[in-house]
């Protein structure tokens, strides 16, 4: 919603500085749609509670934000530390290293990941290929 289309909604000027402290609302409440938010603003915009909550929201998302980084992070790590397994699996023929590759990604990105790589497939991961192509 740009500002012109906020004013004609709600048939109020704003400045440069109020329309961007409305725009963090509007967005801070992202499943409502402009029109809805424009008639809610004229009834609490300018209510302090109103604004201190959109505040929060905003600090709240951010935060959340932040840990789904964090989340998507540790997975990647996870990941790679699935492929060193079975790297290591396949050299030392492992299959402790093995199993905690495949409880990590899942057996089929396992297998997957071996044959992208040249490993060797054991006896396990073509009775995992023979029982899923069925």
């Amino acid at each position: 919603m740009t500002k012109q289309e906020f004013q004609d909604l709600t048939g109020r000027k704003v400045t440069e500085e109020e329309y961007r402290n409305i725009e963090k609302m509007y967005y801070a409440v992202p499943n409502m749609d402009k029109h809805e938010f424009c008639k809610r603003w004229v009834q609490t915009g300018n209510n302090p509670l109103t604004i201190e909550l959109t505040k929060q929201v905003i600090l709240l998302n951010g935060m959340l934000e932040e840990r789904n980084n964090e989340v998507d992070d540790c997975h990647d790590k996870m990941e790679e530390l699935a492929w060193f397994l079975i790297g290591k699996a396949d050299a030392y023929e492992d299959s402790d290293f093995y199993n905690e590759a495949i409880r990590i990604v899942g057996h089929k990105a396992a297998i997957l990941h071996k044959i992208k790589m040249g490993y060797h497939l054991w006896k396990e991961d073509r009775d995992y290929i023979k029982d899923n192509l069925k």
